[in-house]
């Protein structure tokens, strides 16, 4: 994978999962000695996430990442949550049994892995992509995809107290089983239910 490419996952990857947070600075020299490589693809890669909205340049040169107010943050959900309704409608459909799998594989990730925030955020967003890989519509999963990168510019993390994690991994275990029964009308309702939920856990944190 060419070096700005590397770049690129790497920042997206911090951003959505809050390693990297909003409004914090991004240190180039830092960024480079931790990803060894010189300054040249992360300057690269930080244009393209300029143009992405992700990040944004201050007077003076410098760079962080986007934050979003609670307006910004109301009408991200807004979209999130009808796009996510059509996808697991269509995956309820459509998902195989390996997508199956995986997404057991998942749940049981995400269980143990309850006192890693970090890590939470990483396994919530590889659940969602087998519901968008398993929706057979390419333009909604790569759009979803994009949009859910843009959940780390909230300041408050999905997972920084136990009672959202369990309620989490609940949502999860209804969406998982809705699939499994291939009911779009039930994973519409859960999918709907969690979205709704988090969506309260975080704008009442910002």
């Amino acid at each position: 994978m060419p070096l700005t490419d590397q770049s690129l996952v790497y920042l997206r990857n911090a951003i959505r999962t809050g390693k990297i947070s909003p409004g914090q600075e991004i240190d180039f020299a830092a960024l480079a000695k931790e990803l060894g490589m010189s300054r040249t693809p992360i300057r690269e890669s930080i244009r393209e996430l300029l143009t992405e909205g992700l990040l944004e340049l201050l007077p003076g040169g410098t760079v962080c990442v986007t934050q979003l107010s609670a307006e910004d943050a109301a009408g991200f959900y807004d979209v999130l949550c009808e796009l996510e309704i059509n996808a697991v409608r269509a995956a309820a459909v459509h998902i195989s049994e390996l997508e199956i799998e995986m997404l057991r594989t998942n749940l049981s990730l995400f269980d143990n892995a309850r006192t890693d925030p970090e890590k939470l955020s990483q396994i919530d967003s590889q659940f969602h992509n087998v519901i968008y890989d398993a929706c057979n519509n390419d333009y909604l999963s790569q759009t979803l995809s994009r949009l859910r990168i843009r959940i780390g510019l909230l300041k408050v993390r999905p997972f920084d107290e136990s009672v959202r994690i369990n309620e989490a991994y609940n949502e999860h275990l209804a969406i998982f089983k809705a699939l499994e029964s291939h009911d779009p009308d039930l994973a519409e309702k859960v999918i709907a239910k969690h979205i709704t939920k988090a969506r309260k856990y975080r704008l009442s944190r910002l």
